[in-house]
């Protein structure tokens, strides 16, 4: 797994192809935007903590699903998903990627 900048000095993330989908979501939807990742990362709490049942939303190509038993994420262009298996590993994602759009500033 690796999260960095690429020589454009846009952020970008390797995590395989097992989960090229959820890099694709990064790199796509959330992008450089600390309001995007702040966001899903208060989603997931509220569905968490049961605040909300689930939560679901559409982004620039990617669909989220938030639920108490994990997140899918769904391409809309090409029709793969991904199941994270737990919020708190697609929260692990998100922080990662929240530290990597802070180094750069």
């Amino acid at each position: 797994m690796s999260f960095f900048i690429d020589k454009d000095g846009y952020p970008e993330v390797d995590l395989g192809y097992e989960y090229h989908v959820l890099a694709d979501f990064l790199s796509g939807d959330v992008q450089g935007s600390l309001y995007s990742v702040n966001e899903y990362l208060e989603l997931c709490e509220l569905v968490k903590n049961g605040e909300l049942a689930e939560w679901e939303g559409t982004g620039n190509a990617h669909t989220v699903t938030i639920k108490p038993r994990g997140v899918e994420i769904f391409n809309e262009y090409t029709e793969e998903s991904v199941t994270i298996s737990t919020i708190e590993e697609f929260k692990g994602y998100l922080e990662k990627w929240k530290e990597l759009l802070l180094s750069r500033e």
